[in-house]
Formats: C-alpha cells, sequence, structure tokens
C-alpha cells in the first residue's frame, strides 16, 4: 500500500519541522529557541525555523524581533515558509523587510517504497561507462568539480558548501555522504544527503541534474546499503526541495509533492563574515600551510615533538605532573585560563589553529568563540597522550601541551602576561623561561601559601 501524501506530510510536520538540533551541532553553530521558533545562528548567516500552526498573534512582532536579532550579529537570515503557513506569517515577513525567493516543491518519499535496489554502478563499475562514488571532504579534482556543480545548481534544501562546513565529526556515524555520477573520466553531476538526527528523516540537500540513479543511490545509502556501513539508525522518510525539471525526477522515483516552500530572506548593512567562527579543518589546503610554518619556525617535527619545540623569546614552560587525565578539573581549570587568555588578545580577523600531527585540526576567530551567544571555544592547550599545539595564523602567540614531557609552554608577550599569574598559581613555580631552565626543575606543583618550597 503507497503511503498518501497526507500521511508524508503529517510525518514532515510532526518529525521533522521546527525541531532543535540533536547530537552534534555544526561547527561554528549557536542554536537559539524564542518561543515557537528555533533559530541557528552561523556567524554568516542564521535560520529561522517553525512548526506549523504559528500561532497569528502579534505576528509583525516576533518576525521583527527575529529580523533584529540577526541584525545585531550582522548575519543575514533565513526564514521558509510553506504553502499551508497561515497567510499572515508572509505578511508580516514582507513588512519587516524580507524578500521571497521561488516556490520550489516539498518532496517527502517513504524510503521503502524508493528503488534503493535499483541498477546502481557501483564504484568499481567501468563496464556500464559511468560510476557512482563518494567524494565527501575529497580535495582530488573530482571533489573541486563537485562543489562547482553544486554552486551552480539551482536552489534546493541546503548549500552542499554547508553540509561540509558542518564537520566531520557528523560523518563518523555516517551522518552525511556526498555521491558523483562520474563518466568518461569527470563528474557528470552530483548529489548530497545527510541524516537529522533524533528523527526519521534523511534529508536531499541537492541534486545538480535530472539524474534518477543518483537519487537511487541516495536511496541506498540512507537504507545503510552501499557507500556506506550502516549507522545507528536507518531514516524511514527522505525528504528533498526542488523546482523545474528536477522536481520530476524526484516524483518518477517514489517522492510525492506534499507542499511548496518559499525561502524569504533578509540581510542587514553591510558585509557580512565570509567564514564560520569555527571550522574543522580536513584536507584543507591552510591546513598543511599552517604546519609548514610552524615547524619551520619552531624548530619541531613529528619524530622530534617529544623534545619540545624551540621555544622562542619570552616563553614561559609550566609542568603538567599534578593532571592525571583529561578529565582532571586542574587541566579544566588550566584551558579556562588559556581560552580566556586568548580570547583578551585576540585580534579582528585572527585564526587560531588547534592541531595534532597526522590528525585533522580546527581553526577558531577568539574574538567570535567561547563568549555569550557565541560558539563554543572548540580548541584546547594540553593532551594527556599526544602533543597539541594552538597557534595564530601570524604565529605570535599559543601554545605547545608535550605530554611526554608533562609540560605547557605558553608563548606570544600579550598573551603570557595575561595567563601567568593564574597558571603559576594553578601550577607552581615556573619551569623554563626563554626555553632555558630557571633552576626549579624539581619542584613542581601549585606554590605553598606558607613559602616552603616542595
Amino acid at each position: 500500500m503507497t503511503t498518501t501524501a497526507e500521511t508524508l506530510l503529517a510525518a514532515y510536520e510532526t518529525g521533522l519541522r521546527g525541531r532543535p538540533p540533536q547530537g552534534l551541532l555544526p561547527w561554528g553553530a549557536v542554536v537559539e529557541r524564542d518561543g515557537p521558533l528555533v533559530r541557528m545562528h552561523y556567524g554568516t548567516h542564521g535560520t529561522v525555523d517553525h512548526r506549523h500552526g504559528l500561532p497569528c498573534d502579534d505576528l509583525p512582532r516576533l518576525v521583527r524581533r527575529q529580523r533584529d536579532v540577526f541584525a545585531e550579529r550582522g548575519e543575514p537570515a533565513e526564514w521558509k515558509v510553506h504553502s499551508h503557513d497561515a497567510p499572515e506569517l508572509a505578511e508580516a515577513l514582507c513588512a519587516a523587510g524580507f524578500t521571497p525567493g521561488r516556490p520550489r516543491s516539498l518532496l517527502v518519499a517513504d524510503l521503502a517504497e524508493v528503488a534503493v535496489d535499483a541498477d546502481i554502478p557501483a564504484a568499481g563499475d567501468v563496464c556500464s561507462g559511468t560510476r557512482i562514488r563518494s567524494h565527501l571532504f575529497g580535495r582530488d579534482q573530482g571533489a573541486e568539480r563537485v562543489r562547482r556543480l553544486a554552486a551552480a545548481a539551482p536552489e534546493q534544501r541546503r548549500p552542499l558548501a554547508e553540509l561540509e562546513a558542518d564537520g566531520k565529526a557528523r560523518a563518523v556515524g555516517p551522518e552525511m555522504e556526498v555521491l558523483a555520477l562520474e563518466g568518461g573520466g569527470r563528474v557528470l553531476d552530483a548529489l548530497w544527503i545527510e541524516k537529522v538526527s533524533g528523527t526519521d528523516f534523511a534529508s536531499i540537500g541537492g541534486l545538480t541534474g535530472p539524474r534518477p540513479d543518483l537519487l537511487a543511490a541516495a536511496a541506498s545509502w540512507a537504507a545503510g546499503r552501499r557507500f556506506s556501513v550502516r549507522g545507528p539508525s536507518t531514516p524511514r522518510f527522505l525528504v528533498a526541495e526542488a523546482g523545474g525539471t528536477l522536481a520530476p525526477v524526484y516524483t518518477a522515483a517514489g517522492f510525492h509533492e506534499v507542499a511548496q516552500v518559499v525561502t524569504y530572506r533578509w540581510a542587514p548593512p553591510g558585509e557580512p563574515a565570509r567564514e564560520r567562527p569555527a571550522k574543522q579543518l580536513l584536507d584543507d589546503p591552510e591546513h598543511d600551510a599552517i604546519w609548514k610554518r610552524f615547524e619551520k619556525r619552531f624548530e619541531v617535527t613529528y619524530e622530534t615533538a617529544h623534545r619540545g619545540i624551540t621555544e622562542p623569546p619570552g616563553a614561559v614552560t609550566w609542568h603538567l605532573a599534578a593532571v592525571d587525565d583529561r578529565d582532571d578539573a586542574l587541566l579544566a581549570e588550566v584551558e579556562a585560563v588559556i581560552a580566556r587568555g586568548i580570547r583578551r588578545c585576540g585580534r579582528p580577523g585572527d585564526r587560531l589553529y588547534c592541531l595534532k600531527w597526522y590528525i585533522s585540526g580546527s581553526r577558531l576567530d577568539p574574538t567570535r568563540t567561547g563568549g555569550p551567544g557565541q560558539p563554543r571555544w572548540s580548541a584546547y592547550a594540553y593532551l594527556v597522550d599526544e602533543p597539541v599545539i594552538q597557534v595564530t595564523a601570524d604565529l605570535r602567540m599559543g601554545t605547545y601541551g608535550n605530554f611526554q614531557e608533562a609540560s605547557l609552554c605558553v608563548f606570544g608577550a600579550d598573551l603570557v602576561a595575561e595567563v601567568e599569574d593564574d597558571l603559576t598559581r594553578l601550577l607552581g613555580t615556573v619551569l623554563r623561561r626563554d626555553g632555558r631552565p630557571v633552576g626549579n626543575v624539581w619542584t613542581f606543583g601549585p606554590a605553598d601559601p606558607t613559602g616552603a618550597v616542595g
């Protein structure tokens, strides 16, 4: 028995719409609730979502309040309105300066009714002349073409650039995938899809061309049959948005058009931020570039990391022998001191990198991270089982955590001045200054308030 459009719309309304995200938040994002609304702030832009049946009482004030919040943050805003929403919402948005885009079809399918076992050309199948393979977080030429195709594709549910910016952590489940159809040695078209944590849905962000085989591949991925290891749960429904020549491709594959959706947009004066406040670094060229500059400047490699870095003039190093594990309360205090110091010393446009050898790193803007209403501070200064580096792009300040020596080096005059007193209070006598021992090699741990030496 085929699932009806009414049943699919009801599942979409109750299971997906107007819900705050669950599980891991996208990198650099903040979620806030305002009564019946859910706001997502990405630093570069923001979105508003709501359930069907939004109260019509004083809608103009509610809409203006959202606009003003985005104005304070300097973020453009997007608000999706469905064809079955009360007409007063669209009127209030227009009155507040929002501009509607083109209508798109809201498409929902029961996964069991989509041809997940269709004759899909697999990654190694070259006999058919085409193949489908993953391009998630790729850095080869094919992946770059996927990104160009996605950027040129008509507006759909969610841009590929946003999916990638969310970070690899959500892909481990796996929670997201990018599938590309290749033929003749080049990428022909692509599709990107993500599981929506805490729901029965997988969401197709977009499709670059009318390719039924990519939709079948997406259904196979969601069902855990191909292209990935089965995740913790199998979605029951697929959702997408499309218009023009793409919508009929979905309906032919088993999707139902359950509504129309229009995105209303508003932008504050000025130029919005081009980057999220925080980002996970994977195959990014900047990740390799900062590594090479750091290793050259501080004369350290993975093979010599146990001996530490060449500590520059003004650097101060403390012993961390008192820290037993990564959940140690003392380490939490140390991290808070370091983060506070870096934020105070941060300059507009700063990039702080958190790096580990042969492991993906991260980047954050210390002036836009870790404060009230901002994304969490994602960097850290010390690990108990591997060396870790924090450093600004200009290499002027940062930290080096050497777990084998159980030491923490802080460099950069401004940063040292901010944190020295607090770290000495927490960790005890200084171990080295300017890279040279200061005669306290065997005096570790917090200072005795009586003045006695340990």
